[in-house]
């Protein structure tokens, strides 16, 4: 059996420290509070031992792959690994756990192996814990739907809907059907009942799994991020028949998510009344640093009469002004608190 006894420890120091990713080459580094700093209580024969054993998974194909640690407090872990093509060229590794869980993807540098190692977190955290706005729990329980978490990478997007996933599964009775790309929280049924589906492992696709997702009755579906134009059609068609879609999308702010929603969708000659109709409210958020702790500051948009007549319109800049006078309907820009 594979000794990964040094690579259990480093993620127990991880989850430690905080740290949300760890990158493994000839040093060990903890990215905390989105700064890199390097990890001085492994030597360098114990990174060889790490390399050793996470090489010895033969990771360095050009293959995605699921890796399986086994990690716990006791010496009994071990390493199992589930080989799958991917059509992606860019290999992405989604790794589950028992108790530590991280999605890891292999590259070289001058022909040496390295790792990058995502940390995902196990306790779903509370719209309450995370300090959002009040309106989120709001949009949250709404009855159908689109509602976007937008945002740059590592922005927090996946924490904030993890949260607003908890809140509507501890405060009503749904089924909500979630599709993701791997699987970063689980949760288990309050007084909802809720399905986590991992692409790849349960479904083939994104399109497929939304696609086929109203087969099996879900009040709440929440899609791990929407790229496309035919994943964002079909996610639009299911806001409109009476369900609530909650999904990440990549924008800088309001504005600029509903002109890339209206640019992917040009070819649909009805998506500016479509969008009109289903959107329940674009949340955009970026992070900052205020004593030693990483801050979600909030652009929010919410779907009402004048909004919904620029975005048919397409008068997408009057937009700004809608928030600005919206506070009573929850819209706030950025550092407005």
């Amino acid at each position: 059996m594979l000794d990964t006894s040094m690579l259990n420890m480093l993620l127990q120091d991880a989850q430690r420290y905080n740290a949300t990713d760890v990158h493994i080459s000839d040093k060990i580094y903890f990215r905390i509070n989105k700064q890199i700093f390097v990890y001085p209580n492994v030597d360098l024969l114990n990174v060889k031992a790490i390399l050793n054993s996470l090489n010895a998974l033969g990771l360095q194909n050009e293959t995605s792959q699921t890796l399986c640690i086994k990690s716990s407090d006791t010496e009994n872990s071990h390493v199992s690994k589930d080989v799958r093509n991917d059509i992606e060229s860019n290999p992405n590794f989604k790794h589950i756990s028992d108790k530590i869980r991280c999605r890891v993807s292999y590259f070289s540098k001058q022909g040496k192996s390295c790792y990058a190692l995502r940390i995902l977190r196990n306790n779903v955290p509370s719209l309450q814990e995370l300090q959002t706005p009040s309106i989120l729990a709001s949009l949250a329980l709404q009855e159908s739907g689109l509602l976007l978490i937008c945002g740059a990478t590592s922005s927090g997007k996946s924490t904030t809907i993890a949260a607003m996933i908890d809140h509507i599964n501890a405060n009503t009775r749904k089924h909500i059907l979630t599709l993701e790309d791997p699987i970063e929280y689980i949760h288990t049924s309050k007084l909802s009942y809720i399905t986590q589906r991992e692409i790849g492992l349960d479904s083939k696709s994104f399109y497929g799994a939304l696609e086929s997702s109203l087969r099996q009755d879900p009040d709440v579906i929440v899609i791990g991020e929407i790229l496309d134009s035919s994943l964002m059609k079909l996610a639009i068609t299911h806001a409109l028949s009476g369900h609530l879609v909650i999904s990440s999308f990549h924008a800088r702010n309001a504005i600029h998510a509903v002109s890339r929603i209206l640019g992917m969708c040009k070819e649909d000659g009805g998506i500016h009344d479509n969008l009109s109709d289903c959107l329940q409210g674009i949340i955009t958020q970026r992070l900052y640093e205020s004593n030693n702790r990483l801050q979600a500051d909030y652009q929010i948009l919410v779907s009402n009469p004048a909004v919904r007549t620029l975005i048919k319109e397409n008068q997408l800049q009057q937009l700004d002004s809608q928030i600005s006078m919206g506070r009573e309907f929850g819209m706030r820009h950025f550092s407005q608190r």
